[in-house]
């Protein structure tokens, strides 16, 4: 095989470098959307998960986020140093657990409808195929890789 052959193999069969490219190009949609308020969709999404999930470490977040740890680490530590998220500290306990601040519930009430223009955008441009975009990503996630 040729080396050029090959780079078209990579480059247009990969799945990897297919999901990754789908995934940039929506969060450049979402980033964009957000920018006013200042923060990204990754804030934005950790910010609601953390709302959401409450989790009592960051492993356990990485783990329901499917993130690794030490980008989930950094993402974090922003968020907190900008008061959005806090540390849970319980007597007794080492895990220091993560909550959200009401600066961060704030934050998220005004980036809602932020996000629901750029939400609504990325469905139109699906069409029909919501649906079917959405159980595929589904199947990635749940795959025994």
């Amino acid at each position: 095989m040729s080396d050029k052959k090959m780079i078209e193999n990579i480059t247009g069969r990969c799945m990897a470098v297919r999901t990754l490219s789908a995934a940039r190009a929506i969060t450049r949609r979402y980033d964009s959307a957000l920018r006013p308020l200042g923060i990204t969709i990754t804030q934005f999404t950790l910010l609601a998960a953390v709302a959401r999930i409450e989790p009592d470490s960051i492993t356990e977040l990485a783990d329901k986020l499917w993130m690794e740890r030490t980008s989930l680490t950094r993402g974090a530590k922003l968020l907190e140093a900008d008061g959005l998220i806090e540390r849970r500290v319980e007597e007794g306990v080492r895990k220091r657990g993560l909550r959200i601040s009401d600066k961060g519930i704030k934050l998220l009430r005004e980036a809602y409808p932020l996000w629901q223009n750029a939400q609504q955008d990325v469905e139109e441009q699906l069409g029909k195929q919501v649906s079917e975009a959405n159980h595929f990503l589904d199947l990635l996630r749940s795959a025994p890789f």
